[in-house]
């Protein structure tokens, strides 16, 4: 009796230490021979798309679970679709943020968006807009994306990733992440140039680790210089938040348009993330719940 009831003790507190899953659906489809993952809320959905792009050696599922993001997206009533990388685009399942394509709405960065739209129009999204989050070389794509169509990305969250077009070919993407020849205000003009536009009309959540040696956090630097240009912010507050040093960058009519968290510590890893996962520092501040805070205006 007495093992009985101790054995009944260690599977509740297992069940109790088990983080919740999320009550939505999780499924995988493929369009036009890519694969991904969509999460779908168990409300009805609201707000814009959510994508989730992965970094190197990651698979949405791994992506998905160390981040919590569909935890997060069903409390929220978010759907997010993750686009995956396959070995066969490249070895290391990385984005070729890197690849010199003939015009930035071309190559991956448009089979990203071709995809979005389908998802938005399959489950019938009000919102045509995306919110865009990225690690590492989903980091860097997620800038791209903002770049080629912002009247469509309203939003981007970027861990470790990188100022647009830093590098160009392999051995740019490498000297960039390595934080050599990044060039704040070339990625500025380049990005404007690729968007038609004077000023990017959206938000941008940035994060590093102070520890990272795999994107220095010279990158974060270089990006939010770029940004500051490209969103039009004129001043910026620095303060500590949740063990980071946390900043808010303005325009000048006073509204917040970037946000930079430099996380002491931290690695190539994603801030709060599920020891599960791959490539995540559960002590950091919660990323995911932040960037969603700062993106969506809440």
């Amino acid at each position: 009796m007495i093992e009985k009831c101790v054995v009944v003790m260690i599977l509740l507190a297992t069940l109790a230490a088990a983080p919740a899953r999320a009550a939505g659906t999780f499924a995988s489809g493929r369009h036009e021979g890519r694969s991904y993952a969509l999460f779908t809320p168990s409300t009805p959905p609201v707000g814009p798309l959510v994508v989730a792009l992965h970094g190197c050696w990651q698979t949405p599922e791994d992506f998905a679970l160390g981040t919590r993001l569909n935890d997060v997206a069903e409390r929220r009533g978010l759907v997010v679709v993750y686009p995956a990388q396959s070995r066969r685009d490249n070895a290391y399942r990385c984005w070729n943020w890197f690849a010199d394509e003939a015009s930035p709405a071309a190559g991956e960065v448009g089979e990203i968006l071709a995809l979005a739209r389908r998802v938005q129009t399959e489950r019938g999204l009000r919102d045509p807009h995306l919110v865009v989050l990225g690690f590492s070389a989903g980091g860097f794509m997620a800038v791209n994306l903002a770049c080629a169509a912002p009247r469509v990305v309203t939003g981007i969250g970027v861990m470790a990733g990188g100022a647009y077009r830093c590098g160009v070919g392999s051995t740019g993407a490498i000297q960039c992440m390595r934080g050599l020849g990044a060039e704040p205000g070339v990625s500025a003009a380049a990005c404007l140039r690729a968007a038609g536009l004077t000023t990017l009309p959206l938000r941008a959540s940035l994060w590093q680790g102070n520890a990272d040696a795999v994107v220095s956090p010279l990158n974060l630097s270089a990006l939010e210089a770029m940004l500051a240009r490209a969103l039009g912010a004129s001043s910026a507050t620095t303060e500590p938040a949740e063990g980071a040093v946390h900043a808010v960058h303005r325009d000048a009519r006073g509204h917040p348009r970037l946000e930079t968290w430099l996380v002491p510590g931290m690695g190539h890893a994603w801030s709060g993330g599920e020891a599960r996962g791959t490539h995540t520092y559960p002590p950091g501040p919660p990323a995911t719940e932040r960037m969603l805070d700062f993106l969506l205006g809440r």
